[in-house]
C-alpha cells in the first residue's frame, strides 16, 4: 500500500437538471456573469440524509417557482467548477428531466431563460463558466 501524504481537494457537490420539452432544453442565464446555467445548486449542510431527488426538488422550486412541474430521470453527465477567488471547488452532477407543466418564475440567481435545441444553435465556449463545462455539454449533445 502506498502511503504518500496527499493534499486532497475539498469539493462541494451540486445537483443540476437538464429539462427537456419536446426537442428543446431549458437553459438559464446566470445573473452574475451571463453564462448558461441549469436549474439546481449545491447540497446544503443539513441535507446529508435527504434523497437527492428532494434536494433537486428544493433547488428547482427555488429557481423556477412553485408551479413548475417535471419528471426527474437519471444521471447523464457531470463537470466541475472552480472559483479560485473563493478557494471553492464544486462537482456538479446533471440529471435529465422531462417538463410536465407550469410557468417559470425565475429567482434572482438568473435573469433569463430560453428553451432551445443545442443542435440548432452554435454553442460557444464563452457561453459557459469553463472549458470543462462547455466540453461536457458538447459531448452530451454530440456537437
Amino acid at each position: 500500500m502506498h502511503s504518500e501524504n496527499k493534499n486532497h481537494a475539498n469539493y462541494n457537490v451540486g445537483l443540476k437538471v437538464l429539462i427537456k420539452k419536446g426537442n428543446e432544453f431549458l437553459f438559464l442565464t446566470n445573473s452574475k456573469n451571463g453564462y448558461f446555467d441549469l436549474p439546481g445548486g449545491r447540497i446544503d449542510n443539513n441535507e446529508h440524509e435527504k434523497p437527492l431527488s428532494e434536494i433537486i426538488e428544493r433547488e428547482v422550486t427555488e429557481e423556477l417557482g412553485n408551479e413548475f412541474r417535471y419528471k426527474l430521470g437519471k444521471l447523464i453527465f457531470s463537470f466541475r467548477r472552480h472559483f479560485e477567488n473563493k478557494n471553492l471547488h464544486v462537482f456538479l452532477a446533471v440529471y435529465e428531466a422531462e417538463y410536465l407543466s407550469g410557468d417559470i418564475q425565475l429567482s434572482n440567481e438568473h435573469d433569463g431563460y430560453k428553451w432551445m435545441n443545442p443542435k440548432n444553435i452554435n454553442l460557444k465556449e464563452e457561453n459557459f463558466f469553463s472549458k470543462e463545462e462547455y466540453k461536457a455539454f458538447k459531448t452530451f449533445f454530440k456537437l
